[in-house]
């Protein structure tokens, strides 16, 4: 147990998750100073606490004043000389209060037994007496006289529970492996000590302070063993794995007499326990066995290996059992080893790449240059690294084996997906394109054809040659159909589906996502794990598609198996889709969260697309959010992914400079965002766009328009929302398209037809589950009609919107809900006055009031375009008006121009 500077209850310094033990303690010696006894037992597993809680009360009622005796259970009653022991027996309330605590309960001799009770009894005068044992090794007598004085309420049994997640956090600081260590330690805190100072597992040689005092006492237990049962001890603690006692009997060299002796011994020590089902046993834990094997000679380590591994050969172990050994004792002079240890990464490459690169690692040490066993070991670890998320080593590895091979180009067809890959992970999507194509060229119909073409089709979509992207998909599911590979196949369909939706065939993209859909449903999570590619394809499209939940859920699961093999690689990008899935879908914080966790374990890993992408998103979250401090750190965010983009051709760029735009429209600087997203676009017909994603930014740019006072703008982008639209057979985007031609009614004063298309635009939003686009509806189809003068129906509008802001814990959407209740409370009303103003923004107001453009004043006052339309975002803001039309309106009614603010000379 950590206990961490600073003070906790009344001088008590805090121990972490222990708040409520030591809370409670120091009351029971409050108690006793007013003569009130109490007995207390502090119950619970090795390592849990028990020992810090007694010594934390011990200081206290030393620091108090108060008489202490105290020992551990073999020297009990404490410490003690014959004096001390009638002294206890003969305490009486007139007495000064005493402390007795007791350590080790359970390690008391038995004919000690009488003088637990005799304590105990004692509690009921000014004594305090706090007993600290393991219910696991109470003797049948001992745990009799517990249990009678508990019952009898003479004994209070405190049992010290794990640590929660959070305290398990706390106490562990600041660590990559947290969580695992976590799950492992099961909140025991001397174990979390342990496993954090030794890291992952034996690969890590080096300990850590924070482990030194729990080291200490694990030691301690093992102090007393007789040399027979250490040797279990060892020997179970190499084997790492819960055996049967036959198998230990053979590594430890024991005859099965001497063995199941030593193995009662270290059971009733608990230091052995039974494990799972029939005569299996284990180590108490492995931060046991972890300190164990720590702490062996390294001639011993190794010979224990070797016995271990040829015992489990001869009892045709499985392979992955046989390779932990054979890793950790490989010898040069058994060939054999290397075999094993390829099979056994063959087998674990996608349940576990990690541990299948240790095996390689192991293996290739062992190999010369030249044996074609080498060769196929460096080719599945250049695999394993990739899996792992080890982009550039798995790079390297492959140009190694390249150059060493003369005239070949690659090392092996196995690894020409694999080399594609790889490029398009680091961000040389161009280079990736040419190997795939290379490659494409020697191989005929093969499974390896099919990931290519996959490989190709993700290169065409990248250059957003739909046309082609669709064509490489296409192929490669009829090929990986053929060679019986579902997953393979699942993906080239879902690349297919996407390639069919930006090709303006909504109707077969629905139905090709739905086949893709079908197989990974039916796959099992080991033939899932062979290509994970497949579930984040898939989850990508269906939540382009609007299908979110289906895309969370098949997220979700790819997620999963990804943390649970460490199959890093595909982890960034898959969290990264589940996050926007959800903030589609209106789940704000499961989208933070899932992009916090990107941070958390992979900040080494995804190349500029992942970034860029995750820069956008966290925006856009963090806007709808609006906590304090999320608007600056949005902005932040945005800005950074948008230089990532720069100025890149790729499909994902262009994705991260459209959201861009929209961004710095929803912070106020409509004509910024205009010209962001026109730019972005190659103009205004959007021809860089495809027709399904050219009615979102047909709405964004005719709320620009509106906001700016450009009818005609409105108009145009209204119509062009449509046109796309109507070549869209399932009315995809029907939504966005709608809430255009919602802007451009309003810019021509009919808000009848406006407040109908507001109607359509939110069931169509709602329809689909897109929360934010609904409520968003919603209150700026209020603001619209209040602007106009219209009341009815807004209150209903505004409630439904509020109900959207909680569903979502959008604080922002709940404020402009509170804005427009406000304008609906008194219509009509602009600001009583233009004070809230600063002096430059009301200068800025009161020019743009006169009908100029941003340019004009940016000329007049001697500042950039882009800071005055930073200023009348913020205007708008403060006076709540939603475009220039109504901040001229605002201006006129509240206030005459201020000195200087003139129309300039030059119009």
């Amino acid at each position: 147990m950590t206990v961490l500077p600073g003070k906790g209850v009344a001088g008590v310094r805090r121990i972490v998750g222990r708040e409520a033990e030591v809370t409670a303690l120091a009351g029971a010696l409050d108690q006793l100073t007013s003569g009130v006894g109490r007995a207390i037992a502090l119950v619970g597993e090795p390592g849990i606490g028990k020992s810090v809680l007694l010594g934390a009360a011990v200081s206290r009622a030393r620091a108090g004043g108060f008489r202490v005796l105290d020992a551990r259970g073999p020297g009990m009653p404490p410490s003690a000389d014959v004096r001390e022991q009638q002294d206890v027996r003969a305490h009486s309330a007139q007495s000064p209060p005493l402390v007795v605590a007791v350590d080790d309960l359970h390690h008391l001799d038995g004919g000690r037994i009488p003088d637990v009770e005799r304590l105990i009894d004692a509690a009921a005068g000014p004594v305090l007496c706090l007993l600290a044992y393991r219910q696991r090794q109470l003797s049948p007598a001992l745990a009799a006289v517990l249990s009678r004085a508990a019952a009898a309420d003479l004994l209070e049994v405190w049992h010290v529970g794990p640590l929660s997640p959070e305290q398990a956090r706390e106490l562990l600081g600041d660590r990559p492996n947290a969580e695992e260590i976590q799950r492992e330690a099961l909140g025991n805190p001397q174990y979390l000590k342990v496993l954090a100072a030794y890291g992952k597992g034996r690969g890590t040689e080096s300990g850590d302070a924070v482990g030194t005092d729990a080291e200490t006492a694990i030691l301690g237990e093992l102090a007393g063993l007789d040399p027979t049962a250490l040797a279990v001890v060892q020997a179970a603690a190499v084997l790492g794995e819960p055996f049967h006692p036959e198998l230990l009997a053979e590594v430890a060299d024991l005859d099965a007499v001497r063995a199941m002796r030593a193995l009662d011994t270290l059971t009733r020590l608990d230091l052995v326990r039974p494990a799972g089902s029939a005569a299996q046993l284990a180590l108490r834990h492995r931060a046991v066995a972890e300190i164990v094997y720590r702490r062996l000679e390294p001639s011993r380590r190794t010979a224990l290996h070797l016995t271990i591994e040829t015992a489990l050969t001869k009892r045709a172990a499985p392979i992955v059992r046989r390779a932990h050994h054979a890793a950790r004792a490989a010898d040069p002079g058994r060939p054999e080893h290397a075999t094993t240890l390829i099979a056994a990464a063959r087998e674990a490459l996608y349940t576990d790449p990690a541990l299948a690169a240790d095996h390689l690692r192991a293996a290739l040490s062992l190999l010369q240059d030249g044996d074609p066993l080498r060769y196929q070991a460096q080719v599945l670890l250049a695999r394993t690294q990739l899996l792992s998320g080890e982009a550039t080593e798995s790079r390297a590895l492959l140009d190694a084996l390249r150059s060493a091979i003369p005239g070949r180009s690659v090392p092996d067809p196995g690894t020409l997906a694999d080399a594609s890959r790889i490029e398009r992970r680091l961000g040389r999507v161009t280079e990736a394109g040419a190997i795939a194509r290379s490659a494409l060229a020697t191989l005929s119909d093969t499974a390896t054809a099919a990931a290519l073409h996959t490989e190709l089709a993700d290169h065409a979509y990248d250059m957003q040659d739909y046309d082609t992207s669709r064509q490489h998909a296409e192929t490669a599911a009829v090929i990986a159909h053929r060679h019986g590979d579902a997953i393979g196949e699942a993906k080239a369909l879902a690349q297919a589906a996407l390639a069919r939706l930006y090709s303006a065939d909504q109707a077969t993209a629905l139905t090709t996502a739905a086949r893709a859909a079908d197989l990974v449903d039916a796959a099992s999570d080991a033939t899932l794990l062979t290509n994970l590619e497949a579930v984040h394809q898939l989850g990508m499209t269906e939540g382009i598609l609007g299908r979110f939940a289906d895309a969370e859920r098949h997220l979700a699961r790819g997620a999963d198996l990804s943390r649970r093999t460490g199959q890093t690689y595909m982890q960034r990008d898959v969290l990264t889709s589940l996050a926007n899935a959800r903030l589609r879908s209106g789940h704000l914080t499961g989208a933070l969260s899932t992009l916090d966790e990107t941070a958390r374990h992979m900040e080494s890993h995804g190349g500029p697309a992942t970034q860029g992408v995750i820069g956008m998103l966290r925006a856009e979250i963090l806007y709808w959010l609006d906590r304090p401090g999320d608007l600056d750190e949005a902005a932040a965010s945005a800005e950074r992914a948008v230089a990532i983009a720069g100025g890149s051709p790729y499909a994902w760029a262009l994705t991260v400079r459209c959201y861009h735009a929209e961004f710095v429209l929803l912070t106020g600087e409509a004509a910024r965002a205009t010209r962001l997203l026109l730019d972005a676009t190659g103009g205004l017909e959007l021809p860089k766009l495809t027709i399904w994603r050219k009615p979102r930014c047909c709405d964004t740019l005719a709320q620009a328009a509106l906001t700016t006072g450009d009818r005609a703008s409105v108009e145009h982008w209204a119509r062009l929302a449509e046109s796309c639209v109507e070549q869209l057979p399932s009315s995809g985007r029907l939504g966005f398209a709608l809430r255009a031609r919602m802007r451009a009614h309003a810019a021509a004063g009919d808000i009848e037809r406006a407040v109908r298309s507001a109607r359509e635009a939110f069931a169509d939003f709602s329809t689909g589950g897109e929360r934010i686009e609904a409520g968003r509806t919603r209150f700026q189809a209020a603001s619209l009609c209040l602007e106009a003068g219209r009341t009815e129906g807004v209150d209903g509008w505004l409630e439904s919107a509020a109900d959207l802001a909680r569903q979502c814990g959008s604080s922002r959407m709940a404020q402009e809900v509170a804005r427009q209740r406000a304008r609906l409370a008194a219509p009509g009303d602009a600001p009583a006055t233009l004070s809230v103003l600063t002096a430059r923004e009301r200068e800025i107001a009161d020019l743009a009031s006169t009908g100029i453009t941003s340019a004009e004043i940016a000329e007049a006052l001697f500042l950039s375009v882009r800071t005055v339309e930073s200023h009348l975002g913020r205007i708008y803001r403060k006076l709540d008006v939603p475009n220039r039309a109504s901040l001229t309106r605002a201006v006129l009614k509240h206030g005459s121009p201020a000195p200087g603010a003139q129309r300039p000379l030059s119009d």
